[in-house]
């Protein structure tokens, strides 16, 4: 490196425009939160935690990945409807 600032590529950043996508991969009603328990904790499952919906507050226990999966499933199929509101398909 020299110490000279390389002007044309700040230039071309500056130009790059990024345009929002119209239709939001990641919609914030089917944001959660998952917490795993310690494994080494005496008497706890190896894949056991609590996972909460962040815009319902809906949450759970869970001690196996069927679980944590039951409960994605069941709070997306209650969301889809108003999930999709708005959205072209």
């Amino acid at each position: 490196m020299n110490g000279k600032s390389d002007k044309g590529s700040k230039k071309k950043r500056k130009d790059e425009i990024v345009k929002p996508d119209p239709l939001p991969k990641n919609l914030p009603d089917l944001a959660f939160v998952v917490q795993f328990r310690d494994p080494t904790e005496p008497g706890s499952a190896r894949f056991a935690g609590r996972a909460e919906h962040l815009m319902s507050g809906e949450n759970t226990g869970f001690e196996t990945p069927e679980e944590l999966v039951g409960f994605f499933r069941r709070v997306m199929n209650q969301l889809k409807p108003r999930s999709q509101k708005g959205l072209r398909q």
